[in-house]
């Protein structure tokens, strides 16, 4: 019985002291870099690229329509120019399409959220225009963060101008 026990540990020993490499990720272990599984980016690149893939014109039933217009009112007043919260957004009406728009703010950012009803409930347009110095990228990614907070209600304050990320 000394005998095997001995052995045993021999074994256990020997299958430690392998000189096989070790990335020391999990991932390579279950091989979930080998298929495709195990993402590189950070948490705010993933969190930017969902946002990315918000549509900027989307449909809200007419329950839902209350609070996505009340999401718009919010963003506008408190979220475009922090510094001057609350601001007034600006009404605009043409025909039976209703808009509210931001104030132009330093940098150059002007926020445009038009709706119009269909038979179902409303239809929005979501639109971040450029003006001055501020990038067209950045303005791609605030509509479309401000398009999944009206449709949605979630809103990723850190990825706004002026707001450091997580």
């Amino acid at each position: 019985m000394r005998h095997i026990a001995f052995l045993a540990v021999i074994i256990l020993a020997s299958a430690c002291a392998s000189k096989a490499p070790r990335s020391g990720s999990i991932a390579d272990v279950v091989g979930a870099t080998d298929a495709n599984l195990e993402s590189e980016a950070t948490a705010v690149e993933l969190e930017r690229d969902e946002i990315l893939r918000s549509p900027l014109e989307f449909d809200v039933s007419i329950d839902d329509d209350r609070y996505s217009w009340e999401r718009t009112t919010l963003f506008l007043e408190n979220y475009v120019d922090p510094a001057r919260a609350p601001l007034r957004p600006i009404t605009k009406v043409i025909g039976s399409r209703w808009g509210l728009a931001s104030p132009p703010v330093q940098g150059g950012l002007v926020y445009e959220v038009w709706r119009e009803e269909i038979p179902e409930g409303f239809h929005y347009k979501v639109q971040c225009l450029v003006s001055g110095t501020a990038s067209p990228q950045q303005a791609r990614l605030n509509a479309a963060n401000l398009a999944r907070f009206i449709r949605d209600g979630k809103l990723e304050v850190s990825l706004l101008p002026g707001n450091t990320p997580r």
